[in-house]
């Protein structure tokens, strides 16, 4: 026999409405009581149904969790805007109210109790607090996590070794005799350890002997005396992990009086914002935000929707973007 609400109030000793509520994840219900109408729930073996039938006019309350905006290095390299289109484009079926905000703590992560239901949290380019995860988990609210690869969670990301380990590969066949190196930050970081292995990886298939590994504890490291040094060793083939670090290394060697290509190759990654505004054009990888968008619809159609089970995993390609820096 089907399980309803009305089994589960009954069980609670609560109101049918109050279960409702803490079933469509209302933030309106005590910690307590939600947890006690969740333990009756799953005690009669209820199973959320599917809204697979209301496809096509069913309204989705979908929360957009962003990394920290006072990280003021985050508008220039992902466009929110682009992101959000993307995702709309993803589920052209039905009508999404995308709620954003910048925190991930669990304790804040409902607090406005004007939102009320969400079916379902994206989680971009931040990473996810394990407390936030035991929330998540006992709400029994789909997640999804974007720019990560979290082993075990639904994640969206871009295939950054490939990607990087195509674009020196690019760099050093332009020169006759190339001496990367890989200029890096946040060296313990999942995606600079993935950058930096396809760049091993392309120093490999080239047989480079030597390439060497320049991890910056900040971005005013690139400075005068860095790229004297970089000219006295000899390095001509910059790879940089991402396009701020490349951008502020061009603008640094143009001031020294350098020249792109013939000083130094420069390569960037992420194709971001900022590239459009240097003096020369940024060799790069693009990471495609509407691609990223559109993929993130899709996962809402099976887990939100269809409510799949199976583990949604997907790594993107990013687009090479040529310049004239190699």
């Amino acid at each position: 026999m089907k399980v309803t609400i009305y089994d589960i109030a009954k069980e609670a000793q609560t109101s049918p409405s109050t279960v409702s509520r803490v079933l469509n994840s209302s933030s309106l219900i005590s910690d307590e009581k939600s947890h006690k109408i969740l333990a009756a729930a799953k005690k009669l073996g209820y199973e959320k149904r599917s809204i697979r039938k209301q496809r096509g006019r069913a309204v989705l309350s979908i929360k957009l969790i962003l990394g920290q905006l006072k990280n003021p290095k985050l508008p220039l390299i992902y466009s929110v805007s682009e992101l959000i289109q993307g995702i709309k484009e993803g589920l052209p079926e039905n009508q999404i109210n995308i709620i954003c905000e910048t925190s991930s703590e669990p304790d804040v992560l409902f607090a406005n109790k004007k939102v009320g239901h969400i079916d379902a949290i994206i989680f971009a380019f931040t990473n996810v607090p394990k407390a936030t995860i035991r929330h998540l988990k006992k709400l029994h609210i789909p997640y999804l996590v974007l720019n990560r690869a979290p082993v075990d969670q639904d994640f969206i990301g871009f295939n950054n070794e490939a990607g990087m380990r195509k674009l020196t590969k690019a760099a050093i066949g332009k020169r006759q005799k190339p001496w990367p190196v890989f200029l890096e930050m946040n060296p313990l970081h999942e995606i600079t350890i993935e950058r930096r292995q396809g760049f091993l990886m392309a120093c490999e298939d080239e047989s480079v002997d030597a390439p060497h590994i320049e991890s910056l504890k900040d971005i005013s490291d690139i400075n005068s005396e860095l790229i004297k040094n970089f000219k006295a060793q000899g390095y001509n083939c910059i790879i940089c992990m991402n396009d701020i670090i490349a951008s502020t290394f061009m603008v640094r060697a143009l001031d020294e009086g350098c020249h792109f290509p013939e000083d130094f190759s420069l390569t960037g990654f992420d194709g971001s914002p900022i590239i459009n505004i240097l003096p020369r054009k940024l060799d790069t990888i693009s990471l495609e935000l509407t691609e990223l968008g559109h993929k993130s619809g899709e996962w809402v159609r099976r887990r939100v929707i269809a409510r799949e089970k199976e583990l949604f995993q997907i790594r993107i390609d990013g687009k090479r973007l040529k310049g004239n820096t190699l």
